[in-house]
């Protein structure tokens, strides 16, 4: 058979391997985190009472348990299984039995499976500094008007009749001023002309919205009897 054909019936049994298996196993070969091996009869190693040769045997061998049939078939004694250990590069059999020893030596070059290394623990929070207080400014609010009763003694109506009469704003300035309202009267007065919306508002402008509405309110009654 060409190698050109050889590679072709490798590559379907390779295929023919692959569409048996799951998805988990496919997925761990894509990431490399599982891998194939192809598994055949065991190499052929003659025993042998020679530590060294025996140390290249066993490294020759791939599964513990042929591992530990060659050293059970070379027969080997403590002193020389310790030698094959040191040839080897193994440690620390110092105290063993041969039992333990051919486990040691049957075991040695086995894949072993290792913890994944920890993750790093986060870095510490740095402490978190109070922050000053911000003292949050809230403007001052007007004084709630007062809501006393109007002194008896003004005539709202005539006030406000008296307004409506008024030619120019000054005037009508002057008029107030003369009454000497105080606020209760004055808002008394707002009411007459119909305003809304005006006890919140100080005194100054108290006064020219009255102001503005009574004159305004003349000239369009002014305006109507042109008609």
């Amino acid at each position: 058979m060409s190698d050109l054909k050889k590679f072709v019936a490798l590559q379907a049994q390779l295929f023919a391997f692959l569409t048996e298996q799951d998805d988990a196993t496919l997925e761990a070969i894509a990431a490399g985190t599982a891998q194939l091996a192809v598994l055949g009869a065991e190499v052929s190693v003659t025993p042998s009472k020679d530590p060294l040769q025996v140390a290249q045997n066993l490294s020759r061998l791939s599964s513990e348990d042929a591992k530990r049939r060659h050293l059970t078939e070379c027969g080997l004694v403590v002193p020389d299984l310790k030698k094959v250990a040191k040839s080897l590069g193994i440690r620390g059999y110092g105290g063993f039995t041969k039992l333990k020893l051919i486990d040691l030596l049957a075991g040695h070059g086995q894949s072993q499976t290792t913890a994944a290394p920890a993750a790093p623990a986060p870095p510490p929070r740095a402490p978190v500094r109070d922050e000053p207080a911000v003292e949050r400014q809230v403007a001052p609010r007007e004084p709630e008007p007062s809501t006393g009763p109007v002194n008896r003694d003004v005539d709202v109506a005539a006030i406000a009749a008296n307004l409506r009469e008024t030619e120019t704003e000054e005037e009508g300035a002057a008029y107030l001023r003369a009454q000497r309202l105080d606020r209760e009267s004055l808002l008394a007065v707002a009411g007459e002309l119909q305003l809304t919306r005006v006890s919140r508002l100080s005194q100054t402008e108290l006064e020219k919205r009255v102001l503005k509405q009574a004159i305004g309110a003349r000239r369009k009654f002014a305006g109507l009897r042109k008609w």
